[in-house]
């Protein structure tokens, strides 16, 4: 098993634990179980920005379709603008898609080549409404 945590480590080890900011990170975490928690009506809430991203000039992002999933993942499938391909957008250009709809707890992962998955939304006393929010699952589309 490889310890190097990129190509040219050489201490295999970090200088710190998560801890600092895992209450945070924990806290959505914990809320991801509370039912009711993701929001209603994405169509309203998500795609509007997320259409204004891609309908920009210089978009590195065409939209391709939208659909609210049984789990209340909302499934959006873009495809890279301009001919590139999906290993050529780094998950910097997902982040970039997704912060128009980011809200005060916002997290991302990269799943695989072509899946990003994000979770965003408000946690119990971040704002003057109720906690909410939205699970999101962009599939990038060659």
């Amino acid at each position: 098993m490889e310890r190097r945590r990129w190509d040219t480590d050489q201490r295999f080890t970090g200088i710190a634990s998560g801890q600092a900011l895992g209450s945070g990170v924990k806290r959505l975490a914990e809320v991801l179980d509370r039912e009711g928690w993701v929001a209603e009506d994405p169509e309203a809430h998500l795609l509007p920005h997320l259409k204004r991203v891609c309908d920009e000039p210089g978009s590195r992002w065409r939209l391709r379709s939208a659909r609210l999933q049984e789990d209340g993942v909302y499934e959006v499938e873009v495809e890279p603008a301009d001919g590139q391909q999906a290993a050529d957008l780094p998950i910097r250009d997902a982040i970039t898609l997704l912060a128009p709809v980011a809200e005060a707890s916002f997290a991302v992962r990269q799943v695989d080549r072509n899946t990003v998955e994000c979770v965003t939304g408000m946690l119990d006393g971040d704002g003057d409404y109720a906690a909410h929010g939205h699970l999101i699952r962009l599939r990038v589309q060659n």
